[in-house]
């Protein structure tokens, strides 16, 4: 079989449309999408090896891109010419026809109303002016044309007529005033919904709940089009939520072109068209855009941070390394800065050796781990594999269970900055480490383990599953590899297998035993349950984000919303961009 028909008929083609990811399908089944439009082509797609980009950009989709565009030509050509003729047929409808050719109406009895007579229906009984001809015609044997040529028959005819016309005419007024009454109303309404759904949006997008930000900017833009502030304010969530990079970039050029905008807005404004340009991959403009904004603020973090994760990006891992450990010595809590500094130590050092950089970095993951649990496990994973090229073993265990000994599948739970290209913390790019430590250790039931952690993250659970059951065959009493066991079962809905094998004496001692219960708990709505474990989570880690949270959510369903507010005030103090505590200070103070 030749590289096309694998290429066709294998499922490896994702399609990211919006926010959702779509998929795997064959190269066929996403063209016939295309056709029945289920997807556009400013979706993106991807395969394994490759990277998103937009349909109407791939090569393998360029015949039916151009057949859709031409067909959308086709039609707005076709709708621009059904348009004018409807046009000419009204205007012709519209023309006044004479009464020349009309008969005379038929005889009326004045006692019956007359039918409901619409007003191009409406004719003029006047009488014509007798010429000679007609007058000698009324000398002969007939006097009259009976009852319509009676003179009193013809008076109350016109009267009744006029009265009539008047009548159509007062109701004709009357209902267009109704019309019109009812369009501005709509139009009010519509206006009211517009002013609270941006209002929403904004205000999401202050709070860090940029997905709900998104989707009220998204009903807000279907009922009227954004002011240009409002726009400008939803730039970057458009940029960094909605992968809309060319629209956003659009939006914030023409911002910098206006007068009068302070200097924190040109430097949002220039943060954000180079976040587009790096999405893009376009890292030349982003950097040049980048040193705009630095002009205009030097020391401005954001803009730092890019510079630097486009060296990392180009390969340039020294000069990445020196960048991102400049930003986290003078900014201590960028977990950012550290996480950016972690992935290009790691791959300087497997280039040229260099332990000392090794050992400076697991110090620092240490200390950093303790303070947030932003980007945690993925620095635990980089710990280990530090531990790997030094060939610590002993280290290298320790990182281990300290990286099973998380709550899995916590980057969700964290809001990203807007201004700064965070993609490059994603699991997908941080899988390979994963196998890299696999494949360079011999396998044991805990590697096993911290394997199928990362397969779960990149949404590979029949590969976890495999892995999973290997390591409970070897070591079915190990605590670690139990516990990994429970997350996994809990995350494909196996709640009661995954309860089962939290409450064995085996986990007594393991931290994120009561997490994964507390979990487990709040997806049940078992508020007594959610307490226990959230309240031993606690007294083991004040701090905890997830133990905060938890807490919260039992004094809220307890009607304590004192309590409740308490907990996630605390809990934001430490924990400021967790998800759930933003979502539900949301739910105290607006609902």
């Amino acid at each position: 079989m030749n590289d096309g028909n694998l290429q066709s008929t294998e499922k490896n083609w994702l399609v990211k449309s919006s926010t959702r990811i779509l998929g795997p399908f064959t190269l066929e089944e996403v063209t016939e999408q295309l056709k029945s439009k289920q997807i556009s082509i400013i979706d993106e797609v991807r395969q394994p090896e490759g990277r998103w980009s937009y349909i109407r950009e791939n090569q393998l989709f360029m015949d039916i891109v151009r057949n859709i565009r031409e067909e959308q030509d086709s039609h707005s050509e076709q709708t621009m010419t059904q348009s004018i003729a409807q046009h000419t047929m009204t205007k012709t409808d519209a023309l006044s026809v004479t009464d020349d050719l009309t008969p005379t109406p038929a005889p009326m009895n004045s006692d019956l109303t007359p039918p409901p007579i619409r007003q191009r229906d409406i004719k003029d009984v006047t009488p014509v002016i007798e010429t000679p001809s007609a007058r000698s015609v009324a000398t002969g044997t007939s006097k009259s044309y009976g009852v319509s040529g009676d003179a009193r028959v013809q008076n109350k005819i016109r009267q009744k007529s006029n009265a009539l016309r008047w009548s159509l005419m007062a109701a004709a007024v009357v209902a267009a005033g109704i019309v019109i009454f009812g369009l501005s109303q709509k139009d009010k309404k519509k206006t009211i919904g517009y002013e609270e759904l941006m209002s929403q949006a904004i205000r999401y997008k202050s709070l860090g709940l940029y997905e709900k930000s998104l989707q009220a900017y998204q009903k807000a833009s279907a009922l009227k089009e954004p002011d240009a502030d409002s726009a400008l304010q939803m730039a970057p969530v458009l940029i960094s939520e909605d992968r809309q990079s060319l629209v956003g970039r659009r939006i914030l050029e023409r911002a910098l072109g206006q007068e009068g905008r302070s200097r924190a807005e040109i430097v949002d404004a220039y943060l954000g068209i180079a976040v587009s340009y790096m999405m893009d991959g376009d890292l030349k403009q982003a950097e040049d855009t980048l040193q705009k904004a630095i002009g205009h603020e030097p020391f401005n973090v954001s803009a730092l941070l890019n510079l630097a994760i486009i060296q990392q990006k180009k390969g340039n891992y020294w000069d990445a390394m020196r960048e991102f450990d400049g930003i986290y010595r003078k900014n201590s809590q960028s977990v950012l800065a550290l996480f950016g500094r972690s992935l290009s130590t790691v791959e300087y050092a497997k280039a040229h050796s260099d332990t000392g950089a090794l050992q400076v970095l697991i110090r620092d993951i240490k200390e950093n781990v303790q303070k947030t649990g932003y980007l945690r496990q993925e620095l635990l994973l980089f710990e280990v594999y530090a531990y790997t090229l030094l060939g610590d073993v002993d280290g290298l265990n320790q990182a281990v269970v300290q990286f099973l000994n998380q709550m899995p599948g916590q980057a969700r739970n964290y809001s990203h900055p807007l201004h700064v290209d965070w993609r490059f913390t994603q699991w997908d790019y941080l899988e390979k480490y994963c196998s890299e430590i696999y494949q360079k250790q011999p396998p044991n039931p805990e590697l096993k383990a911290l394997r199928a952690v990362c397969l779960m993250e990149v949404n590979r659970d029949s590969d976890a599953t495999k892995l999973l059951q290997e390591a409970m065959a070897e070591s079915p009493k190990d605590p670690y590899v139990m516990a990994t066991q429970a997350s996994y079962l809990a995350k494909i809905g196996r709640l009661p297998e995954a309860m089962a094998i939290l409450k064995m004496p085996e986990l007594g001692s393991l931290a994120v035993k009561n997490l994964l219960v507390g979990d487990i708990c709040v997806n049940t709505q078992d508020t007594s349950c959610a307490k226990a474990a959230y309240t031993q989570a606690h007294s083991q880690d004040n701090n905890n984000g997830t133990a905060l949270y938890g807490l919260a959510w039992v004094a809220m369903h307890s009607n304590d919303r004192q309590s409740a507010y308490n907990y996630v005030r605390s809990g934001l103090q430490a924990e400021p961009n967790f998800l759930p505590l933003l979502e539900l200070r949301d739910q105290l103070e607006y609902e």
